[in-house]
């Protein structure tokens, strides 16, 4: 297990004589060298165990995170677990399930670490039947993905979010029974709730077009000659404004996703695969950084809250010549909706601003809230989902639908 810079401080603190050469005591070995009784693993511990007797499990998390190599990997295991528990048990009763995907994610991220050092060396007793020892749950570690799995499930099954639990079920591959008919009706009232795909002027209920059936979700835009020619589109698009979304995954510096949108047309761009290669970058430099260096648009290009999108839009990688996206802020070129609405609702002030997200925005200027379920799911997964292409495509595209609406309230004003 790797040592934090704060369990050298404390090993050479607690463990080591004072006045003792430091310079040789930092390598990480010296952590798993000391015995299992001193006073760093000791306090390490006892603190650890105080946090998960009072339940505060976020706290014994972020401890046994810390202090990982001294409170031992099999305290962070049930740390990590059971907040992750108690975490579901709590947006599952605010209906917030766009936060699972991310729980499920850091549990098993902890079952791959704690068993891969597991294989190196164990600092807890094993009882008579095989069984790890822990402190308040008996759960194997090699069990925890699928029982944080199955604990979802039941969490959603008992608040009655069928749609949202098959939705899971479908997503890990397990079974899930549900009434049909319940299930049917809940769904329905998401659709009543949240904005659709093929709502009435949304993006798949396209007015220009003569077909009834509503127009497919944006495809994965991976390879430079479909960029392109699907950007050729855009360019053509005399909309008023371009809306733009990224989505991340922690295991990247850049962006996992980038979505462009004007009224009637979205683009999902594959960041990752497209910066792969030469011609992906050149393909990139040539659309996208062009389009946020105001070097072929005169349009607004508009965000939401952006300033960290912009920041890993700079981090994702090139491998050929100047990067593909603007590096300067006097040359990169957007506007934050925040500030139009601003402007639009003045009493609403800077804190009120704080508090004003996009899916509140898209219900008092678009009548329907955003669902934002897909929100912390897996961008880096491939195919994407069809729910995560219809979230990622009415993100950015929502952006533009709001934009324009103001802006062209202002132009009315200032017409009268």
């Amino acid at each position: 297990a790797s040592t934090t810079k704060d369990e050298k401080r404390a090993m050479m603190a607690t463990s080591f004589p004072k006045g003792k050469p430091t310079e040789s005591l930092l390598a990480d070995g010296l952590v798993r060298s000391l015995p299992q009784d001193s006073i760093a693993h000791l306090a390490a511990g006892a603190i650890i165990d105080i946090t998960f007797d009072y339940r505060l499990y976020r706290r014994a998390d972020v401890f046994a995170s810390k202090y990982y190599s001294f409170g031992g990997p099999e305290r962070f295991a049930e740390a990590r677990f059971l907040h992750a528990c108690d975490t579901i048990t709590k947006v599952v009763k605010k209906r917030q399930v766009q936060i699972i995907d991310k729980q499920i994610e850091r549990v098993d991220a902890m079952v791959a670490r704690v068993s891969k050092d597991l294989n190196l060396t164990s600092s807890i007793p094993i009882d008579g039947n095989g069984q790890r020892q822990f402190h308040g749950e008996d759960i194997a570690i090699e069990t925890m993905s699928e029982k944080i799995r199955e604990f979802t499930l039941r969490r959603l099954r008992v608040s009655n979010m069928h749609a949202a639990a098959a939705r899971f079920a479908n997503l890990w591959g397990v079974a899930y029974e549900h009434d049909p008919v319940q299930m049917a009706q809940e769904l329905e009232e998401r659709r009543l709730l949240y904005l659709q795909w093929n709502d009435e002027g949304c993006p798949g209920k396209n007015a220009e077009t003569d077909s009834k059936d509503p127009l497919p979700l944006p495809d994965l835009i991976s390879e430079p000659a479909e960029l392109l020619r699907h950007f050729r589109t855009l360019e053509k698009d005399d909309e008023m404004a371009i809306g733009f979304d990224c989505e991340w995954h922690d295991s990247i510096r850049g962006v996992a996703l980038l979505q462009l949108s004007t009224i009637t047309e979205s683009l999902l761009l594959d960041i990752p695969a497209l910066t792969a290669t030469k011609e992906g970058c050149d393909a990139l430099r040539a659309t996208v950084g062009k389009l946020f260096s105001r070097m072929a648009f005169k349009r607004d290009l508009i965000g939401f809250g952006c300033k960290d999108d912009i920041k890993r839009l700079r981090a994702s990688p090139c491998i050929s010549g100047t990067h593909w996206f603007p590096q300067n802020n006097e040359k990169c070129t957007y506007k934050d909706l925040r500030t139009l609405i601003a402007d639009m609702n003045p009493q609403l002030g800077a804190k009120g601003m704080l508090h004003f997200g996009l899916s509140r925005a898209c219900e008092v200027y678009l009548g329907k809230q955003l669902d934002k379920s897909e929100q912390c799911s897996d961008w880096l997964a491939r195919p994407l989902s069809v729910e995560q292409r219809e979230y990622a495509a009415l993100d950015a595209w929502s952006c533009a639908a709001i934009a324009t609406k103001i802006l062209s309230t202002k132009q009315e004003t200032v017409a009268k």
